[in-house]
């Protein structure tokens, strides 16, 4: 299945077939959860701050469907 990605801040640098603007198509077998999302575009769950589905807040065990948007955003800190 695929999954439209997008990741904000510096989460998308390591990978090439990211563009900042609109983000890149991953392919996922079904089933896969956003979890499996993050392993497969080696994230570890510390740099990511928070993710959507759809627009909605998910976690790692949100199962994920055909054409879902994934947003990322890594943490954000300071003050």
């Amino acid at each position: 299945m695929k999954i439209q990605v997008r990741l904000y801040g510096t989460l998308g640098n390591h990978l090439p077939d990211h563009d900042r603007l609109t983000g890149m198509v991953v392919d996922l077998p079904q089933g896969s959860n956003v979890g499996d999302l993050m392993g497969l575009l080696a994230l570890s769950r510390k740099k990511v701050g928070i993710v959507s589905v759809d627009g909605s807040l998910a976690t790692e065990s949100k199962t994920l469907f055909s054409d879902n948007y994934v947003r990322m955003y890594q943490p954000i800190s300071g003050g």
